[in-house]
């Protein structure tokens, strides 16, 4: 895949950079957002520092920009490409809470998956058993839960694979 900024009318995907942190951090900085998440205190800056780390190291990560105000307003990533089996993730998502529940999250994802599939076969999607609003907005997108297993980085919760191939895809 040649990893590379995406846009549409009202998103850019911009490829993130260290010097990005405080941009992302502001908009990471809001308890609700990672209440779901086994690690609910991403908000404060150490927890922050953990993600904003494991996000650095993915295979192309990208702060999310509202065009229309210029603002960064959450960050996501392709991980784990593997060309051998046409496959990539999407993950390490989240937006600001004033854009839950509206056409963003499926604006995204579009841009990055619409990508994809110039390049690989299958998608996949990794969520905890109690992220039910990731659950859900996955759903939205036609993903189906193909496994569940212990989370490698806490075997004591489960964490659920999603999929979405390019056959059944419905372009965004």
């Amino acid at each position: 895949m040649d990893f590379q900024a995406l846009e549409n009318d009202s998103i850019l995907l911009q490829p993130l950079q260290t010097v990005d942190y405080d941009r992302l951090f502001q908009a990471a900085s809001d308890p609700a957002i990672w209440a779901q998440h086994p690690d609910s205190h991403r908000y404060q800056p150490a927890g922050f520092a953990v993600y904003f780390g494991k996000l650095m190291e993915t295979d192309c990560p990208f702060l999310i920009i509202d065009k229309t105000y210029q603002s960064v307003i959450g960050a996501t990533s392709y991980y784990q490409y593997d060309a051998s089996k046409s496959q990539v993730a999407i993950g390490f998502t989240f937006l600001a809470k004033s854009y839950w529940g509206g056409t963003v999250n499926r604006l995204v994802k579009s841009l990055l998956i619409d990508y994809a599939f110039q390049y690989v076969d299958n998608i996949v999607f990794h969520v905890r058993e109690k992220n039910f609003r990731s659950q859900a907005a996955l759903a939205k997108l036609g993903a189906v839960k193909i496994d569940e297993y212990p989370a490698p980085a806490d075997p004591s919760t489960i964490q659920y694979e999603y999929a979405i191939s390019k056959a059944n895809w419905q372009q965004g």
